[in-house]
């Protein structure tokens, strides 16, 4: 049976200060999943606009604003309100984002097919719905083409499973799956991805993706803006924030008819509102050679 996203599909979007972010986060959603509930998991923001927008979410249908402690540790307290998003949800399934992710296309009733199908296995629970970063080139990351339809299993050179084969911050989570399981969200990736594989199968990885992150995001949330030398010498260029296109039929139907053994890498595929740097960088300090050396000296000399 096909599936219908808004029945079976809820989307919690983990924030922290990054309004701008947040509203092309909650857009594409709304945009791209229309009716599936959404749950925005902020944790305890204090940027004006950011509160504003929080006040605008609640008036949306389908959309609930949940504030957390805000308990600041290295993730803030983002698997803290992974675990609340987890136990808030009523739906099968439940998509993972951050708020400088971004859906870039509308995933059909083939795609949920593809996802249930990838889940429906009882030591399954997590799928990966994003594009692929082009820096994994040079690790030797090759698509191995699986045995469920619509999906890839990903591999390094020596062919060996790691914790991020089983899991990933940004996923498709099946919540019985989970909850069967007792999971409870460890404070790292890495950690999550080794409680992952003591109890589940490889995470499988869609072969015709749905979003991924927006390039050259401030690394610096509001107050702290002013702190790095890095930031203030970007050009002005960087300082307009970076989002990406939707993409058009003739992208999608090259995505999904390219052989089952290539990668969907981003680069590949997906257009940005202007011009960032290539392959993609995820801070804004990285986008320019001499920020990126100013960032590096400043982390290592304050620490940061």
């Amino acid at each position: 049976m096909l599936l219908a996203p808004p029945a079976t599909l809820t989307v919690a979007i983990m924030t922290y200060n990054r309004p701008a972010h947040l509203r092309n986060c909650l857009a594409s959603v709304r945009r791209h999943l229309p009716g599936a509930p959404v749950l925005v998991m902020d944790d305890a923001s204090d940027d004006p606009a950011q509160l504003a927008l929080l006040e605008e979410a609640r008036t949306m249908d389908g959309v609930r604003v949940i504030v957390a402690s805000g308990d600041k540790g290295f993730h803030g307290g983002l698997y803290g309100n992974m675990q609340r998003a987890l136990a808030e949800c009523d739906t099968r399934f439940l998509l993972y984002l951050q708020e400088d992710t971004q859906l870039v296309r509308s995933p059909d009733a083939t795609d949920m097919d593809h996802v249930e199908q990838a889940l429906a296995p009882t030591d399954a629970a997590f799928v990966y719905p994003f594009f692929i970063k082009a820096i994994k080139k040079k690790a030797g990351w090759t698509a191995t083409p699986s045995d469920v339809p619509g999906s890839l299993q990903i591999r390094t050179r020596d062919n060996a499973l790691r914790p991020w084969n089983f899991y990933a911050d940004i996923c498709i989570a099946d919540v019985q799956a989970l909850r069967a399981a007792g999971w409870r969200f460890q404070p790292s990736e890495g950690a999550n991805g080794q409680q992952a594989q003591s109890l589940f199968r490889p995470m499988q990885w869609l072969h015709a993706p749905w979003g991924f992150y927006c390039p050259e995001v401030p690394i610096f949330r509001w107050r702290a803006r002013s702190r790095s030398l890095a930031q203030r010498i970007l050009p002005a260029r960087v300082r307009e924030n970076a989002f990406f296109h939707d993409m058009d039929a003739d992208s999608v139907l090259r995505l999904r008819n390219r052989p089952a053994n290539t990668l969907p890498f981003a680069e590949d595929y997906l257009t940005t509102t202007r011009k960032v740097r290539r392959p993609f960088v995820y801070q804004d300090v990285k986008s320019t050679r001499l920020s990126h050396l100013v960032w590096t000296l400043e982390t290592k000399l304050f620490k940061r």
